[in-house]
């Protein structure tokens, strides 16, 4: 597994560490009172709880069934324990449902104190609309807390200079392979995009599949490309060209394209027509000897009956991006603009994010906690841990294509990545498509 460079990652945390610190005075919007106020003072809380006031709060998320939405109401319980006079309501939908529905009750009268949101894009419309609280001001004024999360965790809620998320699962992708196979084939863990063409070619020559893709999601595929677009394209370029802002003429995004186009023959075979569960079967199965996928999904790689273990994306040395950005998205919370306990849901997600909390978070659940020490030896077995230094290592997150750019935008550029990878289309009849579906919306 290829090692971050040092320089780079402390320059980077260094950076986020002080926009962390260093944001708007103001920390909560304008019709909040600012957390520095008195009303959020020590005495002012012992004050609250000794005249007994009561307070319910409602929290909304995606945990709906398993170990996960038992940990929540856990943790629900548990906190009411430890302040009497603070209830928090756990509802939930399930995954494929909860967009719907938080949506539904943000534009009710029934929006949650507290909600679940993806990062990035998704979490900026909530933030643009004026549908979540401001959170800077909170996490500036109590750094013994927020200090305890990762900082690169605190970009992808970060808008206009303003957190409006605390993070709570973080993610990445990376490479996992078949250590067995590549023992077998003396092939060493690629570091740069010529090493890892020469171990794709030498797989090729055998009865393994070189790389295991189910694309008839066309989310697969994007996946690739969130990160060859990062290697490829300069960083300024890239944001604003996702924000609507540019134009996409950059060259090196038809490069990136280009390099998809590389990996297309050691896919699956006909991988548009494989499913998700084919693809990652076909690895864990023995069948193939390389897998794109998710941190957060190593619980379905853990079955496979051989030693395995994970590689960054390879270097592009042509490319002017940072090479030491990790693609991934953190998940994590809101608090609705319109709460009238904005304290009581600070404190709750403080008590949610502690260190012990977090904790019993990753050991119930396995869920890649954004706190940093949640994951040790204790909570998590080795991989885990290994897992959780790696996406702690990265320069910045680099968010994945539906979560950094808008969703008809998305729409049209990961259907035409799909047909792209299958012969369909050109890499520059692609980028003609995104040029002009961009140029339409920033009309808007």
């Amino acid at each position: 597994m290829k090692m971050k460079k040092l320089v780079s990652t402390l320059l980077a945390a260094a950076m986020i560490v002080g926009l962390v610190s260093g944001c708007g005075s103001s920390g909560k919007s304008d019709s909040k009172e600012d957390p520095a106020s008195s009303e959020t003072t020590e005495d002012a809380k012992d004050s609250e709880a000794a005249s007994g006031e009561t307070v319910e709060i409602t929290m909304f998320h995606r945990f709906s069934d398993g170990a996960s939405k038992e940990f929540f109401d856990e943790v629900a319980a548990a906190f009411h324990e430890e302040h009497p006079n603070i209830t928090v309501n756990m509802t939930s939908a399930d995954n494929a449902n909860y967009k719907q529905e938080i949506n539904v009750k943000l534009a009710s009268n029934e929006a949650p104190d507290i909600y679940f949101v993806w990062s990035g894009v998704y979490a900026q419309n909530f933030a643009d609309g004026g549908r979540a609280l401001d959170l800077t001001g909170y996490i500036q004024e109590d750094t013994e807390w927020s200090d305890g999360i990762i900082s690169n965790q605190f970009g992808p809620f970060t808008f206009d200079e303003k957190i409006y998320g605390v993070p709570i699962i973080m993610d990445g992708k990376t490479f996992y392979y078949n250590k067995e196979i590549f023992e077998e084939l003396s092939l060493e863990v690629p570091e740069n995009w010529e090493d890892f063409m020469t171990v794709l070619d030498a797989i090729s020559k055998t009865d393994y599949i070189p790389i295991s893709l189910g694309n008839q999601e066309d989310w697969a595929t994007g996946h690739y490309m969130t990160t060859l677009n990062q290697r490829m394209v300069d960083a300024d370029t890239l944001a604003a060209d996702y924000a609507l802002e540019g134009d996409f003429s950059d060259p090196q995004y038809v490069a990136a394209l280009e390099r998809l186009m590389e990996l297309a023959p050691y896919f699956t075979p006909d991988f548009n027509a494989t499913s998700y569960d084919t693809g990652i079967n076909d690895f864990t199965s023995g069948k193939a000897a390389i897998y794109y996928e998710q941190f957060n999904q190593v619980q379905y790689i853990q079955p496979a009956e051989f030693e395995w273990s994970w590689f960054d994306f390879p270097d592009i040395a042509e490319g002017d991006g940072d090479q030491n950005a990790l693609t991934g998205a953190p998940q994590g919370f809101m608090i609705s603009a319109d709460t009238e306990h904005p304290d009581e849901a600070v404190e709750f997600l403080k008590y949610l994010t502690s260190k012990e909390v977090a904790s019993k978070m990753v050991k119930d659940t396995q869920m890649i906690s954004c706190v940093d020490g949640a994951i040790t030896a204790e909570t998590a077995d080795e991989k885990l841990a290994e897992i959780a230094e790696t996406i702690k290592a990265a320069s910045s997150i680099n968010l994945w294509l539906d979560n950094a750019m808008d969703s008809e935008l998305v729409a049209v550029y990961l259907a035409d990545i799909q047909k792209m990878a299958g012969g369909g289309m050109s890499p520059e009849e692609v980028m003609t498509d995104v040029q002009k579906t961009a140029a339409e919306l920033a009309e808007e």
